[in-house]
């Protein structure tokens, strides 16, 4: 009985943390009963990975449409424009879904697209191995036009890269550094978020703490995670106005996208023996958060416009395996 009380009151906290919740707007479950992952949407079309069949999987919110993309894939699918890149079998894919053509960029992962700027990671072989199985310091961005079909490496093979995220000219990712060696089984890492511009083809940084990951980009907006003595919070900069901020201080703030002025993440609480997650919204020009989610167990959000998409487990709480894929329209 005492457990159960604790845990009625830690979902209690979990509720009313933040003073604002979203009056307006409408839920609605897209699929459920699935085994998905990493939601993605763009205009009508949300992509989701499926991991009982590691497909790709595309859904038209206009026709209800769901259609299957690809098989035995190695990352989740995302979209921009008219186009879904995923990788599979150690190899890029791009599906154009105005041609129902794809391409195929050979030992490449980790893409993302905006327009025809595809963004991977490229590693070595060495030893006879294939790259998935390289030390990280074979690891290095490049830059694929679909247009011109020209590669350009962005990054040298010497350091790991991660979560690139693009919009129009500018690419952020995260980049892992090893430090010394502590001993002789344990490195210390850096995690450090650097952009870079295409069309002036500079290098910068946008954080040097150390311990920062998973960066997004949207306009002038890049978002990312802050690690920092076990807590997680996230921060944003305006690369036009050189300004940083950061966004939450609960420490449990993770899985930040970025659309307009708008930032979305997933904020976590320990509830006894599982974790309670909801969705939260920052707006940029009126400084306000609010929550989206009331459901406590809801995940991995990504934004387009006025739509949000995210995984949720409400309805097989005993083992959170099913996650169903809801969409919140801010505007309905």
């Amino acid at each position: 009985m005492g457990n159960k009380v604790t845990y009625l009151a830690i979902i209690l906290i979990f509720l009313i943390s933040f003073t604002s919740i979203a009056s307006a707007g409408k839920e609605t479950m897209i699929v459920g009963e699935r085994l998905t992952l990493s939601p993605s949407i763009y205009g009508n079309i949300v992509t989701w990975a499926e991991t009982a069949t590691d497909s790709a999987v595309m859904y038209n919110l206009t026709t209800g449409n769901i259609t299957g993309l690809g098989v035995h894939i190695e990352s989740s699918p995302s979209i921009q424009g008219d186009k879904i890149t995923w990788c599979e079998e150690d190899n890029v894919i791009v599906y154009n879904i105005s041609t129902d053509k794809e391409t195929k960029i050979i030992n490449a992962s980790n893409p993302t697209i905006y327009g025809d700027n595809l963004v991977y990671v490229r590693s070595k072989y060495a030893n006879g191995q294939p790259s998935s199985y390289q030390d990280v310091k074979c690891n290095s961005l490049y830059l694929y036009n679909l247009s011109t079909n020209k590669e350009v490496q962005l990054t040298p093979y010497k350091n790991a890269l991660i979560g690139a995220s693009i919009y129009g000219n500018k690419i952020v990712w995260t980049l892992w550094t090893q430090a010394d060696q502590v001993n002789s089984s344990e490195w210390e890492w850096s995690t450090n978020i650097s952009i870079y511009d295409i069309s002036t083809k500079r290098v910068s940084d946008i954080s040097r703490t150390g311990t920062a990951q998973g960066s997004k980009i949207y306009g002038n907006i890049v978002v990312w995670i802050e690690y920092q003595n076990g807590s997680m919070n996230i921060h944003m900069r305006d690369i036009a106005k050189h300004k940083t901020r950061q966004i939450t201080f609960d420490g449990n703030s993770t899985n930040p996208d970025v659309y307009g002025d708008r930032v979305v993440w997933e904020r976590r609480c320990c509830g006894g023996d599982r974790w309670l997650s909801d969705i939260y919204m920052y707006n940029v020009s009126t400084n306000e958060t609010i929550r989206i989610t009331n459901s406590t167990y809801a995940s991995d959000p990504a934004i387009y416009d006025d739509k949000i998409v995210y995984l949720d487990t409400r309805n097989d709480i005993e083992y959170q395996v099913d996650r169903d894929i809801y969409l919140y329209n801010l505007s309905a």
